[in-house]
């Protein structure tokens, strides 16, 4: 089931090109290339035509996007993922504490792994392009586009995401804030990251929800989306999260208490406000303290 676009031009486009009109619907350049020239079809009136067909006023126009390759590398493995929401363009995830996104060195199974044969069994030919991504021991949701099409829509401006995250930190925190520091990597072989002017620009808002002895559980919003970004602001804080090993006091194996709980975005396609959240999990053991 190959993504397809259909539109119809109005007066405001009439004499226009088709490739100026395609531009201004935000089909990329890539996407305009594969379109030509990787299988996909641009149809005017049901004619297949080249984007330097002129349009008129109540044209029909079908745009087919080719199949999307997906690479050797990254196998299909059946998997439970707990799917929180899917339609035909995208799916949303709550994902588990311990599962990588993507495949990497040390870890040969991972989510995208699990989303590939999600799409085998529904019949979609296509590869697993993450919206925001998740680090390997930070649990909760995740967007996935279903299409490079939907993914070019998406990350145009991630601001347009909210992304918020529950973090139970080392120390007690007492004010709410902003944490506007750069994150820099100072070695291109480590995988550690501090705030450097140096780094690029990323900015946190965190804010307490509640103290307990000796920890504070705080709520924390991306304005950027740095690599390890609310780990790295909450340490540079003085207030380092829980369980994390690279940049507080946790031991090998333990897994920082970090979760996406909340997203917000509109939808590419329908343009519907779509709301997700979950709630905080077990493993922080808060039991009934909140």
């Amino acid at each position: 089931m190959p993504l397809i676009l259909e539109y119809e031009v109005c007066a405001n486009d009439n004499n226009k090109s088709l490739g100026d009109f395609l531009k201004q619907q935000n089909l990329s350049k890539k996407a305009i290339i594969a379109l030509k020239h990787r299988g996909g079809k641009i149809c005017v009136n049901t004619v297949e035509r080249t984007t330097r067909c002129m349009l008129h006023v109540g044209d029909s126009i079908t745009v087919t996007f080719p199949d999307e390759p997906v690479s050797n590398s990254l196998l299909s493995i059946p998997m439970a993922i707990k799917i929180v929401y899917e339609d035909e363009h995208l799916l949303v995830v709550d994902k588990k504490e311990g599962l990588p996104v993507i495949p990497t060195g040390d870890h040969c199974t991972s989510l995208a792994n699990g989303i590939l044969a999600h799409y085998e069994e529904i019949g979609l030919k296509s590869t697993v392009h993450f919206v925001n991504r998740l680090d390997k021991d930070t649990s909760g949701l995740l967007v996935i586009a279903k299409y490079r099409h939907i993914h070019h829509l998406m990350t145009a401006d991630m601001k347009a995401v909210t992304r918020k995250y529950y973090a139970l930190i080392s120390g007690i925190l007492k004010d709410s804030g902003c944490i506007d520091g750069p994150i820099y990597r100072p070695s291109v072989t480590g995988v550690k990251r501090v705030v450097h002017p140096s780094g690029q620009r990323a900015v946190t808002h965190y804010e307490v929800v509640q103290q307990f002895e000796g920890k504070t559980l705080v709520r924390c919003t991306l304005e950027t989306g740095r690599t390890h970004q609310i780990r790295v602001h909450l340490a540079h804080l003085g207030y380092p999260i829980l369980k994390d090993s690279l940049y507080g006091n946790g031991m090998d194996g333990d897994k920082q208490l970090l979760h996406s709980y909340f997203l917000e975005f509109t939808h590419p396609m329908t343009g519907e406000k779509l709301r997700f959240e979950t709630e905080i999990p077990n493993r922080f053991e808060l039991g009934d303290h909140l």
